[in-house]
């Protein structure tokens, strides 16, 4: 046996089996069919955002040089035929790497997938004149992420039957409960001894004011970081720059972004000390 039998990997793959081992299992040939419009669909929508709001609106230079030259419809074909065979790819290697000893490295693939399914979501909804695209495309591309690398690390094929017999055995699992419910078991009652607390130091006290004094100043500087973050991505000069009307573009796209961020990351760190606040015992900080 060669050492590519026992490792298979992305490297020994042929072009053909790239091409055609995705059709040899039916979940997995109905995973490619199901991703594959999603090209199509960037294509679209790509197509009417240029339309109607301009290339102000596209990031991508090599798009928008694209969209604004007179082979424009060269681009659309690439960019629906490229994802469908990147699907394949996806595909064909989980089929190829799924038994080999060392595992299969899907992340990756996953991950560029949700990408982009994260990006053709941002386009509808900000065709759609949706406030947070960035938010929607985000969430979606998450979830998208843990599905596919879920499916690409499995290691049995899903089908209907196997379907169907979880799905029986969760209603199965909870009709036995609903069942069982009501009845209690007789067991020989044992003597409860209560559980005298520990009493409380004035050490302890003095590490839950601390903690909670910490949480404090975050909460507190919640505002004038996103102040900070408002200055330094141009998101506080938008009246003088834009007027009163708003809109996405780089500079709005780019303050919610980093302020979302930072918000999320001082809640946490609020929310940190006051779990060790509620925790903090005796001994060392």
């Amino acid at each position: 046996m060669t050492a590519a039998t026992k490792n298979p990997n992305i490297d020994n793959m042929t072009t053909a089996q790239m091409l055609s081992l995705w059709w040899q299992e039916k979940w997995v040939r109905g995973l490619v069919l199901a991703l594959s419009p999603i090209g199509l669909v960037d294509a679209l929508f790509t197509i009417m955002l240029f339309q109607a709001h301009g290339s102000e609106f596209e990031y991508n230079p090599i798009v928008r040089l694209a969209l604004t030259s007179d082979w424009w419809f060269v681009w659309i074909i690439v960019d629906i035929f490229s994802f469908v065979i990147f699907a394949m790819l996806a595909g064909s290697y989980y089929i190829h790497t799924r038994s080999s000893i060392f595992g299969n490295n899907t992340a990756w693939l996953a991950g560029l997938i949700a990408l982009r399914v994260g990006i053709v979501v941002y386009n509808v909804f900000l065709y759609f004149n949706d406030l947070y695209p960035i938010f929607w495309g985000a969430l979606v591309g998450f979830l998208s992420f843990i599905g596919v690398n879920r499916l690409l690390n499995r290691e049995k094929d899903i089908s209907v039957a196997s379907v169907k017999r979880y799905w029986q055995v969760k209603y199965d699992r909870l009709h036995d409960r609903m069942i069982t419910r009501g009845l209690k078991s007789k067991e020989p009652e044992e003597e409860i001894i209560p559980i005298e607390p520990e009493p409380t130091t004035a050490r302890v006290w003095i590490k839950r004011a601390g903690f909670m004094s910490m949480a404090i100043v975050v909460f507190v500087s919640i505002p004038f970081v996103l102040v900070t973050v408002g200055a330094l991505t141009g998101g506080l000069t938008w009246t003088e720059n834009y007027g009163d009307n708003f809109y996405w573009n780089a500079v709005s796209a780019n303050a919610f972004l980093v302020g979302f961020l930072a918000a999320i990351v001082l809640i946490s760190i609020m929310m940190y000390f006051i779990m060790k606040g509620f925790t903090a015992r005796d001994g060392a900080w």
